[in-house]
């Protein structure tokens, strides 16, 4: 009997424990409101499979990171109401360069060679079995291309641009997110830490693999914060610098000789041969206005 009695007490104190501690999660029924994504926190990472030392063995390649902003919307009481409106673009701006139609944004982009837009919009929201979100819309393609004329003379003053050409490709696609969690602001702030994920197959979607592979993705540097020495002299080295920098991971070095000459042997000594491509995105939010509301309570 005492021991049975025991264990009883222990559960209780454990119950009492679990409801009186907060969660980081955040239930669907108390996150309603719009939030705006913050660029400057947030990224996605574009990865697909490949294969390395001539294709003997198989590896995940992170092809790039990119900026995210965009607009979440939760409705806790009926979640088919949510929406949720992506903008991914190349870290070399702070803002998107183009619209979806392809045309720039800003003018000193117009002569960029090249620009690559993905966005997303969805089509509702429902909850999985397993507690997340999950959103079936359309995925949205915008690549703009331009020749470049090079003709190295007297007279040369750079490389001439040719009109743009737009490619504008649609597709359905899937995100899943984990539930919310409160961000460093926490309630009172009222911003969302947001994660979600995406797995396009090359059979459905060629035009964005294509496209991923071929665009230059920078560094991203989230909350970048620069300083600029005073009185500086003769030794002045720019801008001091910090923040989170997330940089495309180097790929296995090939062989070469031994002797410091071009390598003879055979090439693609690493190849991106995957069938889907994964769009990881990690989000910081903040809400738009008043009716946003955001518990740490389950």
């Amino acid at each position: 009997m005492f021991k049975l009695t025991a264990i009883s007490a222990t559960l209780l104190i454990l119950s009492i424990l679990a409801l009186a501690l907060p969660s980081r999660s955040v239930s669907p029924a108390s996150a309603s409101g719009s939030w705006i994504v913050d660029a400057r926190h947030s990224d996605a990472q574009f990865s697909a499979g490949g294969t390395t030392d001539f294709g003997k063995t198989i590896m995940t390649f992170t092809i790039g990171f990119a900026r995210v902003s965009g607009v979440v919307k939760l409705d806790g009481s009926n979640s088919a109401n949510s929406t949720v409106d992506l903008t991914i673009y190349p870290a070399s701006s702070k803002a998107p360069p183009i619209d979806e139609d392809g045309k720039a944004k800003t003018q000193w982009v117009v002569t960029h060679a090249n620009h690559t837009l993905v966005c997303f919009h969805s089509k509702g929201v429902q909850q999985t079995a397993d507690g997340r979100l999950r959103t079936t819309g359309d995925l949205v393609l915008t690549r703009v291309d331009r020749n470049v004329e090079l003709t190295p003379n007297e007279a040369y003053a750079g490389p001439v641009y040719g009109p743009p050409i737009i490619h504008r490709v649609i597709r359905e696609a899937t995100f899943v997110f984990d539930l919310p969690a409160a961000s460093g602001d926490g309630p009172k702030g009222g911003g969302l830490e947001i994660s979600g994920n995406m797995n396009v197959s090359r059979e459905d979607f060629p035009q964005l693999l294509k496209a991923v592979i071929s665009t230059y993705w920078p560094p991203v540097v989230q909350d970048e914060n620069c300083q600029f020495p005073v009185g500086a002299g003769s030794d002045y080295i720019g801008a001091q610098c910090t923040g989170t920098f997330l940089e495309t991971p180097p790929l296995p070095e090939a062989p070469h000789a031994a002797n410091a000459e071009d390598y003879p042997g055979p090439v693609n000594f690493n190849a991106i041969v995957g069938q889907r491509l994964t769009i990881l995105v990690h989000m910081r939010s903040t809400p738009t206005g008043s009716a946003a509301r955001v518990t740490s309570e389950n």
